[in-house]
């Protein structure tokens, strides 16, 4: 089956995906229902579950999302592996899906099986550069500290901001999405539940996304 048919497929799904979660239905079985209707793969159905939601709760957080001249002179947290994953997805030129909620999110849900690669040191280069670039005076990278390596990245991305000439810091902790919620600064991850509460966000992967030309799904 081509890549069109499949696209096509997945707008199909989507519409049906739609339906049940407007009226209520629980996101897990609402997906199966319609991943097997439409005899989705794995790969899809990540898809639809990353990129559909209520119109309710993709409202919600639109309307956090700040814009790259927004961050002037703001101090920013960031989801370390969350964007850091996307990031590397983006280079790797892997599928990229712009969601209901106007957030771009890879397909992997891999964030918490985060593995460095040759592409750790480029991809945290381009985050790093990226927010010197909009003024954004201080960063705050976060990653979690139960996950393999952890440490040894936290340590790359001090080593980077020294050298790109930033002020901040980069550190691991158990409980990055509590942190992130609770702390009423503006945030940087494509989390949907921690969108959903925080104060405000950037979205650093399609930002790099749009400058660098890459192609972008939408459904």
């Amino acid at each position: 089956m081509s890549a069109q048919l499949r696209i096509d497929v997945l707008r199909e799904a989507r519409v049906d995906l739609k339906f049940l979660l407007e009226r209520g239905y629980k996101r897990q079985s609402a997906l199966k229902l319609v991943g097997d209707k439409y005899q989705l793969s794995r790969a899809e159905r990540s898809i639809l579950f990353r990129s559909v939601m209520p119109e309710s709760e993709a409202s919600l957080i639109k309307s956090k999302m700040l814009r790259p001249e927004q961050l002037e002179d703001k101090r920013v947290l960031v989801d370390g592996f969350n964007v850091l994953n996307t990031v590397e997805a983006m280079l790797r030129s892997e599928p990229l899906i712009l969601c209901d909620d106007g957030v771009l999110r890879d397909i992997l849900e891999a964030h918490s099986k985060y593995r460095p690669s040759h592409l750790t040191k480029k991809a945290l280069r381009e985050i790093l550069e990226y927010l010197k670039s909009v003024g954004v005076t201080e960063i705050e990278i976060l990653y979690e500290s139960q996950i393999s390596r952890s440490g040894e990245v936290a340590g790359l991305t001090r080593h980077l901001i020294s050298e790109i000439g930033l002020k901040g810091d980069a550190r691991t902790i158990r409980t990055v999405d509590s942190v992130l919620i609770k702390s009423g600064e503006i945030i940087a991850t494509s989390d949907s539940a921690v969108l959903l509460k925080c104060y405000a966000f950037i979205d650093i992967p399609q930002n790099l996304a749009s400058i660098a030309g890459k192609k972008i799904i939408r459904l």
